[in-house]
């Protein structure tokens, strides 16, 4: 059903009132406005059905503001449209939820103003159930002339909450929305939400149309590809340029594009559009814990400020009627200021309008805390030495990218999340893991790192060429020659490798590569083949046991870089074996001798360095979640550390040490370049400051 002129009329007018078509001329980015970015944020949902009744008819904004305001809440993302396509206050331009009995967005603004609470506002773009139902023609389309999006289950009637495409007059509607809730309270900024045009490209007849008009070639997925990135370019710089134009200083958010494994020029591209990042990563949901831990390793390098964001319900998003472990809530968010970025919690207001107070009693406990560490993690910034190329198109990472990123968290090794197109020349040490394979020109960065005195460990078709006919890389000192043919590949740590690993030979789990090393390689680890290959002719439980060596090197080194022939990355996130961290652990300290951080501590703590103002801070983190459920990591415990020895490698003597928050002074003995200090506990999370 298309607009009615009333309604187009008005859009159109809002639209030019806010200089919408002179957006492709706006410079964005230039200069990010201060304070945009709150330690203790709320992110809250309310994506509310139409046929849901009495929507807010229970919201007293001064208890809204109060309750938040009791919990040490400073800022609050609230929302003005949500993925129904329903707005929250007498919208001219949307479609208000038919059975809303309140301005929620002014009486939030208001309210949460009044008490000193930042208010940013939410715009669901992409998932607009009414206008993807009112308007077939913008659905955004598969090959097949399918609806992208989220089904609700199966069968032809089930609920379908499908993109609409931006590449159409929808944009328009959006933008309007935006200029609307802008214009009429005082927000302090735009979260843009679920922005994900598809990379594959939509086949809709806007974006079908727009490809022949620049020349691009629907039936090549490259030009789909290629178009996909310049509509959500498009689409990127008007978001941001109607907030710019209207509030120069309000935050801007778009919630999608800026992820991990998404093309890195692109991301380079688009930064201007934003005035901070917010890194989504619900360890209740899809996210799991291991995904912020790489996701903010990554982002926090953009130059622009980070946000963590986890949830306050047990699972995710929609998750009425339950409540997150306070032990849980307090490890997500001492994670994110341990990695230097700020802090977010998800929740969802139920559709009568009330806070639920049992989660923001929680949120109090948690955000109190955060409060009192604030003066340390203000403007503080990670300190880091080697670092790991994150494998191209994995959003939410692959096996070896989570082997890399347990092994050096549990190693206790400061690193960061590049991708290919970041800067190397800082670090000491990179890590390409398993599947790596290199064309020319990052060939000739890595190799110009080497060059430069950098270390490099490299494992199984990391390093190959494109086709994996050979080693790419010059000065590897290798001959290969292709997979590994047999079921097993055992290997044999030789002397270089040998400390902390049984002496013995091991099963790798896992097959790699066939490697020879040539003369003046230094080899570190040999394979050794099992009695056979099982078949109907020769059967054996489990894995056939090993036999003899054979004459191919299992790891080796030449010069700066190390190679493991197996994918012992890949491996050690599929079956955990502790050897296998051993491993890379020894060869890393082939490279690093002498780490920023030493511990004597369990491979459940973590600690990360951070440095602020004259200061480096040691952060500690203590808590081990357990997998009690087929999906779901769980934290409910606290189990303290004590007297824990810790050694940071820093250029001078520190002038003073001591615990944050408690200002308890620690005595320090510094030699050999490191600052040594005893912990008494770590109750959870510690920070040990040194100073000066």
């Amino acid at each position: 059903m298309p607009i009615d002129t009333s309604r187009r009329e008005l859009l159109q007018s809002a639209a030019a009132g806010l200089g919408f078509l002179g957006f492709a001329s706006f410079a964005p980015g230039a200069g990010i406005p201060p304070g945009v970015v709150s330690f203790r944020h709320i992110h809250l949902d309310f994506h509310t059905s139409p046929a849901i009744t009495g929507v807010g008819e229970h919201f007293h904004a001064e208890e809204f503001a109060r309750v938040l305001k009791e919990a040490s809440v400073n800022s609050i993302t609230i929302f003005a449209k949500c993925h129904h396509g329903m707005s929250y206050y007498p919208t001219k331009v949307g479609v208000r939820h038919p059975n809303l009995k309140a301005d929620l967005v002014g009486g939030m603004i208001e309210a949460c103003h009044r008490q000193g609470i930042r208010v940013p506002v939410y715009i669901s773009t992409m998932y607009d159930q009414h206008i993807w139902r009112k308007h077939a023609e913008w659905r955004a389309l598969d090959a097949e002339g399918k609806s992208y999006g989220h089904r609700g289950g199966a069968g032809p009637l089930t609920p379908n909450l499908g993109l609409v495409c931006v590449n159409t007059p929808y944009l328009d509607y959006i933008l309007a929305q935006a200029g609307e809730v802008l214009q009429n309270y005082e927000a302090d900024g735009l979260f843009y939400d679920n922005y994900n045009h598809p990379p594959a490209g939509c086949h809709g007849p806007s974006c079908m149309e727009d490809r022949e008009k620049l020349g691009l070639d629907s039936t090549r997925a490259e030009d789909r590809r290629k178009h996909a990135y310049i509509v959500m370019k498009r689409a990127m710089d008007r978001f941001a340029a109607t907030v710019r134009a209207r509030k120069p200083k309000a935050s801007v958010y778009i919630n999608g594009p800026f992820r991990l494994g998404q093309d890195p020029q692109f991301l380079r591209q688009v930064a201007s559009d934003y005035t901070h990042l917010e890194i989504e990563s619900l360890p209740g949901g899809s996210w799991g814990y291991g995904h912020f831990q790489m996701t903010s390793r990554y982002l926090r390098n953009f130059g622009l400020e980070a946000q963590g964001m986890t949830g306050a319900f047990h699972r995710s998003w929609g998750d009425f009627g339950t409540v997150r472990n306070q032990a849980a809530l307090d490890y997500e968010c001492f994670s994110m200021l341990a990695q230097a970025t700020r802090c977010a919690i998800g929740d969802h207001l139920h559709p009568d309008g009330r806070l639920n107070p049992r989660t923001y009693e929680r949120i109090a406990r948690t955000y109190r805390s955060v409060a009192e560490k604030e003066p340390w993690c203000d403007g503080a910034a990670a300190v880091t030495e080697v670092a790991f190329l994150y494998p191209p198109a994995a959003a939410r990472g692959n096996d070896s990218a989570m082997g890399v990123n347990r092994m050096l968290t549990q190693l206790r090794q400061q690193f960061d999340v590049l991708d290919r197109e970041s800067g190397f020349s800082r670090y000491k040490a990179l890590i390409l893991a398993d599947d790596y394979r290199l064309d020319e020109a990052l060939r000739d960065k890595l190799a110009a790192y080497v060059e430069a005195g950098g270390g490099l460990i490299l494992s199984h078709e990391a390093g190959l060429d494109p086709a994996g006919r050979g080693f790419a890389l010059p000065g590897m000192g290798l001959d290969y020659e292709g997979p590994w043919k047999h079921e097993s590949q055992y290997i044999e740590a030789l002397e270089p490798l040998r400390e902390g690993v049984p002496d013995m030979v091991h099963e790798m789990y896992e097959t790699g590569s066939a490697v020879k090393a040539q003369p003046g390689t230094t080899e570190l680890a040999r394979v050794w083949a099992g009695y056979f290959d099982k078949d109907y002719r020769h059967f054996q439980v489990e894995q056939t046991p090993y036999q003899k060596p054979t004459g191919y090197a299992a790891a080796a080194q030449r010069g700066r870089i190390v190679y493991f022939a197996v994918p012992i990355f890949r491996a050690y996130a599929r079956h955990g074996y502790p050897v296998y961290r051993q491993l890379v652990a020894n060869a890393l300290r082939r490279l690093l001798p002498d780490p920023l951080v030493r511990a004597e501590l369990p491979t459940t703590a973590q600690v990360t360095m951070t440095t602020q103002r004259g200061r480096h801070i040691l952060h500690v983190l203590h808590y081990i979640p357990e997998r009690r459920s087929p999906d779901l990591d769980i934290v409910e415990d606290v189990i303290p550390l004590r007297d824990v020895a810790l050694a940071a490698r820093l250029p001078r003597r520190p002038a003073k040490v001591y615990l944050a928050p408690q200002r308890q002074d620690l005595s320090c003995d510094y030699r050999e370049g490191y600052a040594r200090v005893t912990v008494p506990v770590v109750n959870g999370h510690q920070m040990v400051v040194f100073e000066g």
